[in-house]
This record gives structure tokens, C-alpha cells and sequence, in this order.
């Protein structure tokens, strides 16, 4: 499908004839359903976890480096907020840290033996500095919910008539039909609730993963030795 089809089925609905175009349409009401598209994919983005849309990232050590700057789609890590070195594949590099525990740990007389991250700013800060040809891999949600007609180039906003929703079209479809009722000060309240169980359908069955705490645990700094500890019993 794309954003011509969508609005080629969702138009009629509300007695308006189907588009012969859409984002090149100079039909102000065609326009104005281009614009609703937009705007229900955007707040569908923001609300829920749509497998279309997780990417994998990374970042490459260099031995020096401390901040990496985020992917220019970056919306969030994926609810795991799992960050994997190269160097040691068995367990996650601990985070996200404070920027309370961040700032003890670089005012220790040592450092941590594995690295600790977060993300301030539009950066995602991995302290001490990944090891030269270290690997931190990760995945996030994009922004870009938008995809050309094929598939090679995601974006965030529909610019051509082919253009196509990563989200479920069934989805915004039905929200069209809601939006554009209630636009006109009509009875929609039937078209709302299709529209949500539609959503709460869809949205079911995309990502759920467990619910994770955003904070990370407590780390001793004061009790915690980076080192390795070996026990040699007696002889």
C-alpha cells in the first residue's frame, strides 16, 4: 500500500470522492488528510513499540573516544536498554549509570575494568574509552516511520505519493476516518472506537518486552573493587 492508497480508501468513507493524488495533491482536502496521516503516524510512533522500527546500532572504539554521537532517527533504546562490547559477547556493559555514580567512578583513583554508558545529551556516553576495535552493539526505535516505495530509504515524513507507513495502514486508515468526523464537528464516536481497537489489536501483537526499571541498580563504588579477587586456600 502507500500514503495514495490509504487515503484512496479512507476518503470515500467520509463521502469525499478517492484521490487521484495525494502529497502532490492541490486538493485542500486531500491536503488536509496527507497532514492527519502524518500526524496520527507520529503519535503512533511515540506510543507504542512497533517492530518495524527497531534498528540495530553500534558504535566502533577507537581507544580514545568517550562520546558517540546518536543516530539522527534516535527515539529510544529498546525497553532491554542492553548494550553488548565485542570483547565480552556473555553480559551487557552495566548502565544506564547515574550521572552521580558517572561522576564517582571518574573521580576514583580507578577505573572500572568493563565500561559503564549512558545517554546525555544527543550522545551516548561509554566510559572508560572502548578499546581500539571494540564493538558496542545496541538497538533503538527510529523516528522514521516512513519507508519509499521500495524499502530502501526510511524517512519521517510522507513526500511522495508512493511513500508507504511502516506502521499498520489498517491503523491509520481508521484514524483518518475518526480525525476528519471529528474535524467537522460530526458524530464519531463509533469511528473512535474502532479506530482504538484497531490500535489495541495491532499494537498487541508488536513488541512487549518485559517491563524494565529505568534506573539502574546501586553501585557500591565505595565497596566495589575492579579487580580480579583470587582465594588461595591453605596448603
Amino acid at each position: 500500500m502507500s500514503i495514495l492508497s490509504v487515503l484512496q480508501t479512507a476518503m470515500p468513507l467520509c463521502g469525499l470522492p478517492a484521490p487521484a493524488q495525494a502529497v502532490s495533491s492541490p486538493d485542500p482536502n486531500t491536503a488536509k488528510f496527507v497532514a492527519m496521516a502524518q500526524d496520527i503516524g507520529d503519535e503512533l510512533a511515540e506510543r507504542y513499540f512497533w517492530r518495524n522500527l527497531n534498528i540495530a546500532g553500534q558504535v566502533n572504539g577507537d581507544g580514545a573516544t568517550t562520546l558517540f554521537t546518536l543516530p539522527a532517527d534516535w527515539a529510544q533504546l529498546s525497553p532491554g536498554q542492553r548494550l553488548f562490547s565485542s570483547v565480552n559477547t556473555l553480559s551487557p556493559l552495566y548502565g544506564p549509570i547515574t550521572n552521580e555514580q558517572l561522576a564517582s567512578l571518574k573521580a576514583s583513583l580507578v577505573a572500572p575494568v568493563r565500561p559503564v554508558w549512558r545517554v546525555i545529551g544527543g550522545t551516548l556516553e561509554i566510559w572508560p574509552a572502548l578499546g581500539a576495535g571494540e564493538i558496542v552493539t545496541f538497538n533503538y526505535y527510529s523516528t522514521n516511520w516512513v519507508s519509499n516505495s521500495t524499502g530502501a530509504q526510511r524517512q519521517p515524513n510522507f513526500l511522495l505519493d508512493s511513500d508507504f507507513s511502516m506502521i499498520d495502514e489498517k491503523v491509520i486508515r481508521r484514524g483518518l476516518v475518526y480525525r476528519w468526523k471529528e474535524s467537522k464537528g460530526l458524530e464519531c464516536s463509533a469511528d473512535q472506537a474502532r479506530y482504538e481497537k484497531a490500535l489495541d489489536r495491532t499494537a498487541g501483537r508488536e513488541d512487549s518486552e518485559r517491563i524494565t526499571s529505568t534506573a539502574a541498580p546501586v553501585l557500591d563504588v565505595d565497596g566495589w573493587w575492579p579487580g580480579t579477587i583470587t582465594f588461595v586456600g591453605p596448603v
